[in-house]
């Protein structure tokens, strides 16, 4: 679309699409605030300010440019450049940010309030980082006291309980999508963390109303940030991490506090950084001592991916023994609602695919280890697709097909392989179809001797996008 090179002063490009749109500025000034929630902004636009950018063809600060090039081209179904709405070329993108951007705050309650304070910039490019920038704040989450957290505002009400138990099942809820849909519910899951976010700085409420607000606030950081690890954006990821660390920790739950850190010791490992990954998964364990046996058999699963991406065989089977005695401890304190789905089935999963990665640090072993991960993988593959958690036995079940292809046996690798590629139309995970991937590339050279790996491989190569 090309602008008339004789129009008056203002934005006539801006003013034409909107036109066609059918929209008034008010009702642009909406949809971007709907889009700006959605990413977890808390800046709004005024329903006003469209107007001025016409009449006097001001130009927005920050991101809100593209999201107004972006808004306007869904809704005219047509794929509008930066040039088309604003008249001038897009500016140079801003320079990409590490995952710990901003976060060297005081680990007291105004430190929180300042990080959950401001959006999680999803529209930045946010790179991983590793060493102490990743492990620093794991030791300080353990050795620095946890505070109180009160407040008095009244712009956002007081906190009653059944805000709070309305909160916690949401909470619950999103979690229950990451298990069923994958990343498909990211969006959701940003939503309640804004809103929860905006409870704590603006409501008023009590400590105890606090503790469970920043718990609350904590897991749905934790969803959000298994989701962007899921969707290969590692350094988002470390970026929702840590700030679930954080809320962790103001919430006094070390039992959640060992989660996270675990979660970013798995990290770690899938990236290779095996120094990281080990001295998160110690960081894990020691936060789980407290903790009921069910979250440290969790915590010590979750451990033996680090001591297999470092090839460590001793560490790795002392960790599986952990993980068994402590599922088998009669529980002395009771399990919270976020560890309801520990159970033997998936920890065995867990350990089944560190096994093929130790496999691969081991050649000497590789044999043996690849058929114990067989059996510890074959349970939670075999899941019924309309039983929980079908992201986990997509995952594992593109690991047990990498295993059984490993060990010689292309039948049940193929079999397996379609059980997963089954389950893609209700679950988004961008890591499990890269794992299938994976199996393509290693299946091709079969693929000439076999009709069942050729139709395999067919299917394979039209894996669909992740949604």
């Amino acid at each position: 679309m090309q602008g008339d090179p004789a129009a008056p002063r203002g934005n006539q490009r801006l003013a034409g699409l909107l036109s066609v749109a059918q929209w008034r500025p008010e009702a642009l000034a909406r949809r971007i605030n709907v889009a700006l929630m959605a990413r977890g902004s808390s800046r709004r636009v005024h329903p006003k300010t469209p107007y001025k950018w016409i009449s006097d063809g001001a130009l927005p600060h920050g991101d809100i440019p593209e999201l107004v090039v972006e808004v306007l081209s869904t809704q005219l179904k047509t794929e509008l450049a930066f040039e088309d709405v604003w008249g001038v070329t897009a500016p140079r993108p801003r320079p990409a940010l590490p995952a710990n951007h901003a976060m060297d705050l005081p680990w007291d309650s105004s430190g929180l309030l300042s990080l959950v304070g401001g959006p999680v910039p999803t529209r930045r490019t946010i790179i991983a980082v590793t060493g102490a920038a990743l492990t620093a704040p794991a030791w300080a989450a353990l050795h620095q006291p946890a505070p109180d957290l009160f407040s008095t505002a009244t712009e956002g009400g007081p906190v009653s309980p059944p805000l709070l138990d309305m909160i916690d099942n949401l909470v619950a809820h999103a979690q229950q999508l990451d298990d069923h849909q994958g990343g498909a519910a990211r969006d959701f899951v940003h939503d309640q963390f804004t809103a929860v976010a905006r409870l704590l700085r603006r409501a008023s409420y009590n400590a105890a109303a606090g503790r469970r607000l920043a718990a609350a606030l904590a897991q749905l950081a934790q969803t959000a940030g298994f989701m962007a690890f899921d969707a290969h954006e590692d350094g988002l990821a470390q970026r929702w991490y840590l700030t679930a660390l954080r809320t962790a920790h103001t919430a006094a739950d070390p039992g959640l506090a060992a989660s996270i850190l675990a979660l970013m010791s798995n990290q770690a490992a899938d990236r290779g950084n095996a120094l990281d990954a080990l001295q998160l998964a110690a960081a894990a364990q020691e936060s789980a001592a407290t903790a009921p046996p069910a979250v440290r058999s969790l915590v010590a699963a979750r451990s033996s991916l680090a001591h297999a991406v470092a090839g460590d065989l001793t560490s790795f089977h002392r960790t599986r023994e952990d993980t068994l005695t402590l599922l088998d401890t009669p529980p002395d304190t009771p399990l919270p609602r976020w560890a309801s789905y520990i159970d033997r089935i998936e920890l065995d999963a867990i350990t089944g695919r560190g096994l093929v990665v130790l496999a691969e640090q081991l050649p000497q072993q590789r044999h043996r280890l690849l058929r114990h991960a067989e059996r510890l993988l074959h349970a939670r593959a075999h899941t019924s697709p309309d039983a929980p958690p079908q992201r986990s036995a997509l995952r594992h079940g593109a690991w047990l097909s990498l295993a059984h292809h490993a060990t010689g046996d292309l039948d049940l690798a193929v079999d397996t392989a379609r059980l997963a590629l089954r389950r893609l139309p209700a679950v988004s995970s961008t890591r499990s179809v890269a794992l299938l991937r994976r199996l393509h590339d290693e299946l091709t050279p079969a693929g000439p001797r076999s009709p069942a790996v050729r139709d395999l491989l067919n299917d394979l190569r039209h894996l669909p996008a992740p949604r």
